[in-house]
């Protein structure tokens, strides 16, 4: 792996160990990073996922993936409810989710700007939900310029009693940026 690559290693682990210290301190769950490695992987789960995107900065995009059933276990944790179909609960489920995608999208888009002595204000995270690879399509459509972006991808393991849950994030990153790096 070249030093480019290692280097946007580095800074993704970097801001992805400070969101899950912050995880930590507000979940009885532990939460883990797994391994950071440079490719889409190949499960299409019907998911939520979490992206941010920032109109003042579109050289890098972030998404979190969270398979469904998980999501509502993510819901529970911090919610002390399964989610129901209601609008109330609804509203309370994407504003969970979308905060949990905050944390962690955020930690790390934090790490890229202090390198490069940047401010980046990212707008509000969207939650949408469907199969994997369907919201990947078109979340890589809104970015501009998709072709010079590299894909990397991170897990991260969310386990408590019986429960283990995995969150999958992808990070599109300029090749300007990996350059600058």
């Amino acid at each position: 792996m070249n030093l480019e690559m290692e280097s946007i290693k580095n800074i993704i682990s970097k801001g992805l160990n400070k969101s899950i210290d912050k995880m930590n301190r507000i979940s009885s769950f532990k939460w883990e990073l797994e391994n950071i490695k440079f490719e889409v992987s190949k499960d299409n789960n019907d998911c939520v996922a979490i992206y941010l995107l920032s109109k003042d900065f579109n050289k890098i995009a972030f998404v979190l993936f969270i398979k469904k059933e998980d999501a509502n276990k993510i819901f529970k944790i911090f919610s002390g409810y399964y989610p129901d179909l209601s609008d109330s609960y609804k509203n309370s489920y994407e504003i969970i989710l979308r905060e949990v995608g905050n944390i962690i999208l955020n930690s790390v888009l934090g790490e890229f700007a202090n390198l490069m002595r940047i401010a980046i204000i990212p707008d509000l995270p969207k939650v949408i939900s469907g199969e994997k690879f369907f919201i990947l399509e078109n979340i890589s459509r809104i970015i501009e310029e998709n072709i010079l972006k590299i894909p990397i991808s991170s897990v991260i393991k969310v386990k408590g009693r019986d429960k283990i849950m995995d969150m999958e994030l992808f990070f599109f990153v300029d090749n300007e940026i990996i350059r600058k790096i």
